[in-house]
């Protein structure tokens, strides 16, 4: 093959990479509509807890940390199985494909329900944790958390439903089901938070239902979904191990990213309430990008996963440099969109001049590290879909966790400014882009001279 000559990976001129473009964007699209539904719901969830005030977006917030910490514990099982799938697809084994569906879905459900029993039992120490320094906030959180936790179980099985219809290279399925879920999590929250007069508890109360919905909605489409349906297969614990095994690493790597936050949660907390609510809102507009790229994510994932299985080398190359180029492409776009209109942004969510102040420095800086970001996603795509997800994990863990002493540094050079904490998370993210990118080239490049030579 002439792409493999000399163990080089030949280049290809951008007509010849627009059909790999073209069906990267077709799977990627509905990845990225779901990822906007969530977007457009956090940012209208976040804009009705705001009228309640900066100390229900703080509650709220706070118990979103372990929300978060119960995504990354899914990654256990759903990083592999969407994996696997994309494989045995790929390899033109679907019954295999369905063994891991089986294997999958037993081992969440039961990993939902023990991280809910550990949140109802350390759900008072867990929120002391990060130093909200206000017993009001603190007792909200709790209860924000006790009730919201119990979506858990659904969240848990909707996460792996996604990733394993997306391994299958369905990804309609996953954007019309959440669409629907969010779709109703909306109204329910206008109804619960404002009519009934529930406050921050109504929109934990209405998470769980539509959450519920969701799972109901994927459980029916499985059962006519002849791919994925796992009638005739049984609970293997070998599946499940090869399953643990590539999600391991994602785990420790998402959870390691959520007790960073929280560290960073308890710095910031120095600046008072305020701070972690501008911190928190100024997450939601910067997901302008996260999500977007999460799309691209799980297409590049699913192309590269299925090409690997079929032992298509040229396509999985091929697919990668069209994530590179899709990536500078939304990087520079959100970069600039981040930077010139901070202030709007931030200002359709908290409207008091100490909070737009804050959150208009906070995008500015983040602005400057969407392109790398986008880079570090897309470099964890293509990873993913070779099978190595412990080298994305690796270096996210260690230049993540490298913010909390950026930040004291960065604070006692500045003279206590809160922009040394933003620029800690911005350069640690220029940090993990780049460097994810260099090593796919370099660690690809190396497989195909040791596949060329063999």
């Amino acid at each position: 093959m002439a792409w493999l000559k000399n163990g080089r990976l030949n280049g290809y001129s951008p007509i010849g990479m627009s059909p790999m473009m073209k069906q990267m964007i077709l799977l990627a699209l509905p990845v990225i509509g779901s990822s906007f539904m969530t977007m457009a719901y956090n940012f209208i969830n976040m804009i009705f807890v705001g009228r309640l005030g900066s100390n229900a977006v703080a509650a709220v917030g706070s118990a979103g940390f372990f929300m978060n910490l119960s995504w990354g514990l899914s990654a256990l099982i759903t990083v592999g199985a969407g994996i696997r799938v994309s494989h045995a697809i790929g390899n033109g084994n679907p019954q295999l494909a369905r063994s891991y569906v089986r294997s999958g879905i037993l081992t969440i459900i039961g990993l939902a329900l023990l991280y809910y029993l550990f949140l109802f039992f350390a759900g008072n120490a867990l929120v002391s944790l990060i130093h909200l320094n206000n017993v009001e906030i603190e007792m909200a959180a709790v209860s924000f958390l006790m009730i919201v936790g119990l979506a858990i179980p659904f969240t848990f099985q909707n996460l792996f439903f996604t990733s394993v219809f997306i391994g299958s290279g369905d990804s309609k399925t996953p954007f019309r089901i959440n669409a629907t879920a969010f779709a109703c999590n909306i109204i329910l929250d206008y109804l619960f938070i404002f009519r009934a007069g529930m406050g921050i508890n109504g929109a934990a109360i209405s998470t769980i239902i539509s959450q519920a919905t969701g799972t109901l909605l994927f459980y029916f489409r499985l059962n006519n979904y002849e791919t994925l349906k796992p009638i005739g297969t049984a609970f293997q614990s070998s599946l499940l191990k090869d399953l643990m095994r590539l999600g391991l690493s994602p785990t420790i790597q998402r959870v390691s990213f959520t007790f960073v936050a929280i560290g960073m949660a308890r710095i910031i907390s120095d600046w008072g309430p305020t701070a972690i609510a501008v911190q928190k809102v100024g997450i939601q507009v910067e997901a302008i990008s996260y999500m977007t790229a999460a799309g691209f994510l799980a297409a590049l994932s699913t192309i590269s996963g299925q090409a690997f299985g079929a032992g298509d080398y040229r396509k999985q190359w091929q697919a990668f440099r069209s994530g590179i180029l899709l990536a500078l492409i939304l990087g520079t776009i959100t970069s600039a969109v981040l930077i010139t209109f901070a202030g709007p942004l931030f200002s359709i969510f908290l409207s008091d001049a100490k909070s737009v102040a804050m959150g208009r420095e906070y995008l500015i800086i983040l602005g400057f590290s969407q392109l790398f970001m986008v880079m570090e996603l897309i470099g964890t795509g293509a990873f993913f879909g070779w099978g190595k997800t412990n080298i994305p994990a690796i270096t996210g863990i260690t230049l993540t966790v490298m913010r909390i002493p950026m930040a004291l540094v960065f604070i006692a050079f500045w003279q206590n400014a809160l922009s040394s904490v933003w620029w800690s998370i911005s350069i640690s993210s220029m940090a993990k882009g780049t460097l994810l990118v260099v090593l796919y080239i370099v660690l690809f490049k190396s497989f195909i001279k040791r596949q060329n030579a063999s």
